[in-house]
């Protein structure tokens, strides 16, 4: 594909017509500057393109604190009640998932959920429910 573009006054790039290369088009050493001139029109055309919907899009919104991916040692302590010396102490044991970044240490929200929920002590009912099927599957 090549894109025939022109540059205006501010330097924007403006697409004027577009050509499509085939699949049977073959680069030769003959056609080679034309097809390096395509490609760089191609990349010129795709690099302007995203610095110009860059500067007309918006500030991203800031997420909500519920939302957020990576918590620190102090989120997690909050989070789950315990001191952050406890933390440090979890994380060097390895018994709590963590990422260390430098002298930096994360914790992904997402598997520290599921680590609280793997730990789930299971009810009297669901003991009992779990029995009986075991019981009549004999």
């Amino acid at each position: 594909m090549s894109v025939n573009s022109t540059l205006d006054i501010s330097g924007n790039l403006h697409r004027k017509t577009l050509t499509i290369m085939n699949e049977n088009d073959v680069i030769t050493f003959d056609n080679l500057p034309e097809a390096v001139m395509q490609l760089l029109q191609e990349v010129a055309y795709i690099k302007n393109h995203l610095l110009n919907e860059g500067a007309i899009s918006a500030a991203p919104e800031p997420r909500p604190e519920d939302e957020k991916q990576f918590l620190t040692v102090t989120d997690v302590s909050g989070k789950l009640d315990l001191t952050i010396g406890s933390i440090y102490n979890m994380t060097s044991k390895q018994e709590i998932p963590h990422f260390k970044r430098g002298k930096r240490i994360y914790f992904d929200k997402v598997e520290i959920d599921e680590w609280i929920r793997n730990d789930r002590r299971k009810t009297i009912k669901q003991i009992q429910d779990e029995a009986n099927l075991a019981i009549q599957k004999k």
